[in-house]
């Protein structure tokens, strides 16, 4: 049986997460939201608080430094919590794992992983950049829509023993603050996305990587996005992240689980919005009484609650079964679709029943609504991550792990 009761360590973490986001965070996020320019959204503050707690280096092992936790619940957990003071403030131990699980993959040399999982974790502001959306591919990278005229038009034209990258990505995460970026290239024209891209990993300041715009939001204005031109940016071979002209396939297969941290912090932001505005029609009174005892406000709260319930069921159902079963293509995409909707769907009903209030930017109600509106842009979008849970469907019968039956014995 699948026991959900949590261990002392999860507990530790959870409340470690809370108290963090309740008696640091909140009142920096507040602040960083509203400022103008997009460039004086981020914190060193929240990046290096985060990282003394333990939480941007939790998944790594402790061989290289990190906190050893790789357990996916744990994870969540975790990104729940930081995700009701901000949905980018969990983005930061998503950057870690995801770090960790692309340099993990059976194509990284044991010298590369030592090499740069040891510098992530030594460095309190390390990030990583995963540089793949371009001004004229970005679903196409996600499903892929493998045709050699669609996907990643960033060229890399081999030169001896190195290559030479130019193109333009943007919309890129952690793009202008990040100490590594991994590039995504095409390296052989002539073929589509899933035989024709390499992945090289860039420091930060290397001849040839620069920088355009910083993209400004409506929502997650604390994550930086910018631009990131290559101008005859040349790279080693040995810089090459696996085989040449394969790298989709390896990266899906090191990070294909760690989308259920983007739901777990569709879940924070849910919950924030759902507790902000219950204590809200505890206090609010119309009609001589609390709006809570007005019937009609009441079923609205009853049900964020059961959506919510709903949520972390799934979240956690998805994440044991990343670790404990069989890979399912259905089970992330369909859980971040599910989040992302009903995170936005409470968001916006808890802004609606705050009235006048939740409109009002010294209220937390508009920014959780941008910030779930914004979430559900996130990789690839909510069709994208429908059609890769309708393309596992069709392939029902073909694949015993695409059955929608639950597991026997």
């Amino acid at each position: 049986m699948v026991d959900f009761s949590l261990s002392e360590e999860q507990l530790e973490l959870q409340k470690k997460a809370r108290d963090f986001v309740n008696n640091e965070a909140k009142p920096y996020i507040a602040e960083l939201d509203k400022k103008h320019n997009p460039e004086e959204s981020v914190s060193n503050f929240l990046m290096r608080r985060s990282s003394e707690i333990g939480f941007r280096t939790m998944s790594i092992p402790k061989e290289y430094g990190g906190g050893g936790v790789e357990d996916p619940i744990t994870a969540v957990i975790v990104a729940e919590e930081l995700g009701v003071g901000d949905v980018t403030l969990s983005s930061i131990p998503l950057n870690g794992r995801k770090f960790y699980h692309l340099m993990n993959s059976e194509i990284t040399p044991k010298e590369t992983k030592d090499k740069w999982l040891k510098a992530f974790c030594a460095d309190p502001d390390f990030l990583i950049a995963i540089a793949m959306t371009e001004p004229d591919s970005g679903g196409d990278n996600i499903l892929p829509y493998d045709s050699t005229n669609a996907g990643i038009k960033t060229t890399a034209i081999k030169k001896g023993n190195s290559y030479i990258l130019n193109g333009k990505k943007h919309y890129i995460g952690h793009g202008g603050i990040a100490k590594l970026y991994c590039m995504f290239v095409r390296t052989d024209p002539t073929k589509g996305m899933s035989e024709g891209t390499s992945l090289f990993l860039i420091p930060e300041g290397h001849q040839g990587l620069k920088f355009g715009k910083i993209h400004d939001k409506l929502g997650l204005r604390l994550l930086r996005n910018q631009e990131i031109i290559l101008d005859n940016c040349e790279v080693p071979k040995e810089w090459m992240l696996g085989p040449e002209n394969h790298a989709i396939a390896a990266m899906r297969a090191g990070v294909r689980s760690d989308g259920i941290l983007n739901a777990a912090r569709c879940l924070g932001v849910a919950r924030r919005a759902f507790e902000e505005i219950t204590e809200f029609c505890r206090k609010r009174i119309q009609g001589g009484k609390p709006i809570i005892e007005h019937q009609a406000i009441a079923c609205e709260l009853a049900d964020m609650y059961i959506t919510i319930k709903a949520m972390r069921s799934l979240v956690w159902n998805v994440a044991w079964s990343s670790e404990n079963e069989s890979p399912d293509p259905k089970q992330v995409p369909g859980a971040m679709a599910f989040c992302t909707e009903n995170a936005f769907t409470i968001a916006h009903k808890a802004a609606e029943l705050a009235g006048g209030r939740g409109v009002m930017k010294d209220e937390p109600f508009e920014k959780l609504v941008r910030d779930a509106f914004s979430i559900k842009h996130l990789d690839g979008g909510n069709y994208i991550k429908r059609f890769k849970v309708a393309n596992a469907l069709r392939d029902l019968g073909k694949n015993p792990n695409t059955s929608f039956e639950p597991p026997i014995g």
